[in-house]
């Protein structure tokens, strides 16, 4: 980090471009290293939207550089100047503002992972109403999103690495009233990690056990039995072919032989998005079913279809988690 020593002069000197420069500089290599540290959980969206690791850390630190009216960076100075104790030494200043970047970068990819899968949405939604349900809340400790107890200050201790989140037993997670307190109780009674169960794991760990989903609303009343997985894509699915059918096919926009191989990919599609995600290049679903297909043929005659129609589908399972 050659600008170590310069961090604190930035902040005094954000009305100079160089140093507007030197301070992104310093914020996107911040960035990039924690998105590389969690490469696993963006994986998919990587491959998927072809782009790049460089890109997502320039996205997450975007709003940090945003002027207000008056033409200052009130996102990144007001943090700064609030920050206690104050920031006297550039060992204070550069730990600051590891722990704001890395925040922000924590806060995108769980962005990242709502807007591409409505899974993942779904889940997170119903873990954030157990924490208001159950009186735990969330903070960010050293760039990852905590759940804790609400009485609880700040976490001490070492956490329980995200490998070691993944191997905890499978009945811990099978439980929708005890769930937070079934795993908190395992981390104090069965390790020697803090009391703090990682956010996005946590969700990631529930759609790996393809566990029936959380049909919580924000009321305080009970709810309803869950859903199974397999019927909510199962119906958005049904709703998709029919779009197809509908404006596609009836419409002779594609042959009755392309809709069979459009409808045989949506198919293999789904099963993706209930695994955990749809894999690189919506190109090779179609390939799969329509021999000898080069992409730049794809690309001018199916790319946008399939394209919308996966927009479709997802819309689809998202409306059909809140019915």
């Amino acid at each position: 980090m050659e600008k170590k020593s310069q961090i604190l002069n930035l902040f005094s000197t954000l009305d100079c471009q160089q140093s507007i420069n030197n301070l992104v500089e310093i914020c996107f290599k911040i960035a990039l290293s924690h998105i590389r540290f969690n490469y696993k959980k963006v994986q998919r969206i990587i491959l998927r939207d072809e782009i790049s690791l460089e890109d997502i850390a320039i996205d997450s630190i975007t709003s940090l550089f945003e002027r207000d009216q008056p033409g200052c960076f009130k996102n990144i100075l007001e943090p700064f100047n609030s920050w206690q104790p104050p920031i006297k030494t550039e060992e204070e200043a550069l730990f600051f503002l590891t722990k704001l970047v890395q925040k922000r970068a924590e806060q995108y990819i769980s962005h990242l992972l709502r807007e591409s899968d409505p899974l993942f949405s779904k889940l997170a939604d119903s873990v954030n109403y157990l924490l208001k349900k159950y009186s735990y809340r969330k903070t960010s400790y050293f760039g990852t999103i905590f759940i804790i107890n609400s009485e609880t200050e700040n976490i001490s201790g070492k956490t329980i690495p995200i490998e070691e989140f993944e191997k905890l037993p499978a009945e811990l997670f099978t439980g929708k009233k005890n769930l937070l307190q079934n795993i908190f109780l395992y981390l104090n009674s069965e390790t020697s990690y803090a009391s703090a169960i990682p956010f996005n794991s946590l969700i990631h760990k529930l759609k790996e056990l393809n566990t029936a989903l959380y049909n919580i609303s924000e009321s305080t009343t009970e709810q309803n039995d869950n859903i199974e997985i397999n019927s909510i894509v199962a119906q958005a699915l049904n709703k998709t072919i029919q779009k197809l059918d509908d404006t596609y096919i009836s419409k002779e926009k594609l042959s009755m032989d392309e809709g069979e191989k459009f409808r045989k990919a949506l198919m293999d599609i789904s099963r993706d998005i209930k695994d955990g995600g749809v894999n690189p290049g919506l190109y090779k679903y179609l390939l799969a079913h329509i021999q000898a297909l080069d992409e730049e043929t794809y690309k001018q005659k199916y790319h946008n279809i399939l394209e919308y129609l996966l927009k479709v589908l997802k819309q689809n399972i998202a409306d059909e988690l809140v019915q």
